[in-house]
């Protein structure tokens, strides 16, 4: 398999340095490119800290740091028609700054076979529904119905739908071109458009397994979306992980310095 990785950023260049040396350090094969999403006029300084780690750096132009975040598969998709689609490579693997693997991408997506969509805490929607964010929250509840009810008129969608997390994403490079011919309403959030993208156009989805519980404390302390100081990953946690010898290999979000 023709393996890249995608590495998303937007903050702190020093740390994103630090994790793009551990990444290199356990990926020693495997292109990089960069997706910076943070601020347009603060891309030279990043561009002059991690531009050398790169085999292409691409910046996200004319959208708000709100979208960026919110659908990112759409930035994704802007970089696959500007640079992705003239890659070779067949499967791509979305690392956040501060998503830690301490495996290869190999050891830790060797479930997910080529040509399928890797989701982290894949679960079908209906389990989580009525307790999740983007599915009991205005707009975003209204959205989801919105593009849903898109989904089955324009594209005959019939299926059950699934949720997922965004950190630990991966995608094959067929899924992307269909993604990128295709007009995507821009409605709720990512975690929910990949997953009934990847239904609509027939791609089978894994769990990467990075993620176990949905909605369960002790869970957090390895794996969240929670993006509050409280629940940023500890290093003593990551240590305590890598000494059992089936503990957990991959974090998120773990926004320190790595000792290589």
């Amino acid at each position: 398999m023709k393996r890249i990785i995608i590495f998303r950023f937007d903050r702190n260049p020093r740390i994103c340095q630090n994790h793009l040396k551990y990444i290199q350090k356990l990926n020693p094969d495997v292109p990089i490119y960069g997706i910076y999403g943070g601020k347009e006029k603060d891309f030279s300084k990043y561009k002059k800290w991690l531009g050398g780690y790169f085999a292409g750096l691409y910046l996200a132009r004319g959208r708000t740091d709100r979208f960026k975040w919110q659908n990112f598969d759409l930035v994704l998709r802007d970089w696959y028609r500007d640079v992705g689609r003239a890659i070779d490579f067949d499967t791509a693997y979305v690392i956040e700054w501060d998503l830690i693997l301490t495996v290869s991408i190999e050891r830790a997506y060797a479930h997910i076979k080529k040509g399928e969509v890797g989701l982290t805490a894949l679960v079908p929607l209906r389990s989580i529904e009525k307790k999740w964010y983007w599915t009991t929250r205005e707009p975003y509840a209204t959205e989801w119905k919105k593009l849903l009810a898109w989904a089955k008129d324009t594209c005959q969608y019939r299926g059950k739908p699934n949720a997922s997390f965004g950190p630990g994403l991966c995608v094959p490079k067929a899924f992307l071109e269909r993604y990128g011919k295709i007009k995507i309403p821009e409605l709720v959030h990512d975690e929910l458009r990949v997953p009934l993208f990847a239904q609509i156009f027939g791609f089978a989805s894994k769990d990467t397994g990075f993620h176990k519980v949905w909605f369960d404390k002790s869970e957090w302390k390895y794996f969240n979306c929670r993006g509050k100081k409280e629940w940023l990953i500890r290093p003593e946690t990551i240590r305590a992980e890598l000494r059992k010898p089936n503990g957990r290999r991959v974090f998120h979000p773990y926004r320190r310095y790595l000792d290589l």
